[in-house]
C-alpha cells in the first residue's frame, strides 16, 4: 500500500511539474499566437495496432517453445525420480541377494546425483528462458511505442498541433479532463495500421440489429 500511495503521490507532482511548465509555456506564447493541443489515448492506439498484434504472437510462440522444451526436462525429471524410487525399494529389499541390493543401491545414488544436476539445468534453463522473455517484451513494446510516436509527430506537425497529450485512462495519464476536441487517436490508428496484413487487420463489429445477409446463389460450375 505504502509503495502504490508513493508511486500516485510521485506521478500527480510530475502531472502538477507538467502543469507548470504548460502555464509558463502557455503564457510566454500568448502574447504571439494561441497555442494548440491535441490528445491521444496511446494505450488504444497501442491496443488497435497490428503490429501490437504481431509482437504478441510472436511472444506467445517463443514462450510456447520454451514451454516445450521444460517440458521435456520436466519428464526426464519425473523418470530419474521414478528410477530412484524403483532402486532405493529394491535395495532395501530382503527378498533379493545382498549381490543386487549393493548394486541398486549404488545405481540409486547414481540417480540422486542425476537428479540435482538436471533439477540445477532445469533452474539455469527457466532462469534463462524468463530473461529472454522479459527481454523481448520489453524490445517490442519500445519498438511499437517509437513507432506510434512517430506517426503521431507527424499528424501533430500536419494539423499544427503544438503538444499532444496522452489521455488513456489506466496509466495516469497527464489529462486530467478533455471534452474528447482534438483527439488525434483514431486517426493515428488508421495511419498505422493502413497497410495491415489480411492476418492482423481489425475485424469489422457484426451489427446487433438488421436482417442477415441474403444468401448468394452458387457459382456455375466451371466447364
Amino acid at each position: 500500500m505504502k509503495e502504490i500511495t508513493t508511486m500516485i503521490h510521485s506521478r500527480l507532482a510530475k502531472l502538477a511539474t507538467i502543469a507548470a511548465a504548460l502555464a509558463a509555456f502557455t503564457g510566454a506564447v500568448h502574447a504571439q499566437e494561441a497555442l494548440k493541443i491535441a490528445i491521444m489515448d496511446i494505450e488504444k492506439v497501442r491496443a488497435s495496432y497490428w503490429k501490437t498484434q504481431m509482437s504478441m504472437k510472436q511472444v506467445a510462440e517463443r514462450d510456447a517453445d520454451f514451454k516445450k522444451v521444460e517440458q521435456g526436462m520436466l519428464d526426464d525429471l519425473r523418470q530419474i525420480v521414478e528410477d530412484f524410487n524403483r532402486l532405493a525399494q529394491s535395495a532395501q529389499d530382503p527378498a533379493n541377494s545382498e549381490a543386487k541390493r549393493e548394486a541398486d543401491a549404488k545405481q540409486a545414488r547414481v540417480k540422486e546425483a542425476d537428479h540435482r544436476q538436471a533439477k540445477a539445468r532445469h533452474t539455469e534453463y527457466l532462469q534463462g528462458a524468463q530473461r529472454t522473455m522479459r527481454e523481448m517484451t520489453a524490445r517490442l513494446s519500445r519498438a511499437r511505442l517509437e513507432e506510434i510516436r512517430e506517426v503521431a509527430s507527424v499528424k501533430a506537425k500536419q494539423a499544427g498541433y503544438d503538444i499532444v497529450f496522452n489521455a488513456s485512462e489506466n496509466s495516469l495519464g497527464v489529462v486530467v479532463y478533455s471534452s474528447g476536441k482534438n483527439d488525434l487517436t483514431d486517426e493515428i490508428i488508421t495511419e498505422l495500421n493502413k497497410d495491415a496484413p489480411e492476418e492482423f487487420k481489425p475485424k469489422k463489429p457484426v451489427a446487433a440489429d438488421g436482417p442477415p445477409p441474403a444468401a448468394t446463389a452458387p457459382a456455375p460450375a466451371e466447364k
